[in-house]
Formats: C-alpha cells, sequence, structure tokens
C-alpha cells in the first residue's frame, strides 16, 4: 500500500510592492525602538552618560589622563567597545550641548556616533576661517599647509601616519586622543554612507 504524503504550499509574496510596504513598516517600527533605547540610554541615569561619567573620573585619577588597561578592567569596563567608551566620555563632558542640538533636531538620534557626526558638521559650518596668527598649539583653524611644508607627499597611509605623530608630538597633542578621533571619523563616515543608503 502507498501512501501519498500532501505537500504543504506556502504562499508566496504577492508583489514585490507588498515586500517593500512590509519592510518599511519593520524598518519605522526598528527605528522608534533605537530612538527609545538611545533615549533611554542617554538619560541622567541611563547607560551612556554614566559610562561617560565613570570615564571623566577615571581619566581624573590617571596621572597622564590616560587610562590604562589595568585600570578599566579593575572597574568591569575592559570588555566595553573602546569606541563606545570615548562616545560616552565625549557625551557626558558636553552633555547640555547634546541634548539641546539632539532636540532641536527634526528626525532624532538613535546613536551617540550620529550625534556626535552631525555636531561636528554644524560645527564646521558655523565656524570661519581665522584672520588672527595664532603662536601657541594648533587650533581648528590650522590648515593643512599650515602644518606641512608645500612639498609634502604621502604616498602610502604610513607616510601620513607618520606625520600625524610627528605632528602631534609637535605640537604636545595626545597621540592616543588623536587615533581616537580618527576612529570617531572613519565610523561616523561608515555610519554616514549606511544611513544615505537606507534613506
Amino acid at each position: 500500500m502507498t501512501t501519498s504524503t500532501a505537500l504543504t504550499v506556502i504562499p508566496a509574496i504577492d508583489t514585490l510592492e507588498s515586500e517593500g510596504l512590509a519592510l518599511a513598516k519593520m524598518y519605522k517600527k526598528e527605528q522608534a525602538s533605537l530612538k527609545r533605547k538611545f533615549k533611554q540610554s542617554t538619560a541622567l541615569d541611563g547607560f551612556d552618560y554614566r559610562l561617560g561619567k565613570l570615564m571623566a573620573t577615571l581619566s581624573a585619577e590617571a596621572e597622564s589622563g590616560k587610562i590604562k588597561s589595568k585600570r578599566l578592567a579593575e572597574v568591569g569596563i575592559a570588555n566595553i567597545d573602546k569606541r563606545r567608551r570615548s562616545e560616552a566620555l565625549w557625551f557626558y563632558q558636553n552633555y547640555d550641548k547634546a541634548n539641546a542640538f539632539n532636540k532641536a533636531s527634526k528626525k532624532g538620534f538613535t546613536s551617540l556616533t550620529a550625534l556626535q557626526s552631525a555636531m561636528k558638521k554644524a560645527d564646521k559650518s558655523n565656524v570661519g576661517p581665522s584672520t588672527e596668527g595664532n603662536t601657541e598649539g594648533s587650533t581648528a583653524t590650522d590648515s593643512v599647509d599650515d602644518l606641512l611644508p608645500s612639498n609634502t607627499t604621502f604616498a602610502t597611509a604610513n607616510d601620513l601616519a607618520d606625520a600625524v605623530v610627528a605632528i602631534a608630538t609637535e605640537r604636545g597633542i595626545d597621540l592616543q586622543q588623536v587615533v581616537e578621533l580618527l576612529i570617531d571619523s572613519a565610523t561616523s563616515t561608515e555610519v554616514e554612507i549606511e544611513e544615505r543608503k537606507v534613506a
């Protein structure tokens, strides 16, 4: 005796349009959830604010201002991503300004990376070139021409890195902070590209 097995056919999505609408609803729901989580995380009792406050305290207790890995492990935050710690510290140090900027935003933000990037862009567009000479330290208005000889060329990324190290050393700028800012900048650029793709 033979038995027949009935196949269950799962109905396919009718059209590409209905799939697109379903995905748009899912995306909208996801973004709303991310905004809620971001709001909770950046509140005074939220994760990012508290992490930033702890990072500021640890920085203040460190002699060089740089927190040692051992100390991060002692307080239990060594496993938190370095960029996240850096962003949280930035957020804590710029709390009032960052909150005001976020509230003034039409869309709102879902991450500190995006908020920090948008604030940097806004600051750059509001600051004009300096007309006064600066004899001490670097400023945000120093151009590359002011920092490097005009015949400087960079054949490789190593050449550029060597120049950055030399400039930071000459100006007394903390190299670790420069590296963290470069990582933040690279991460922000990646996030902006992803956000443009989604939009």
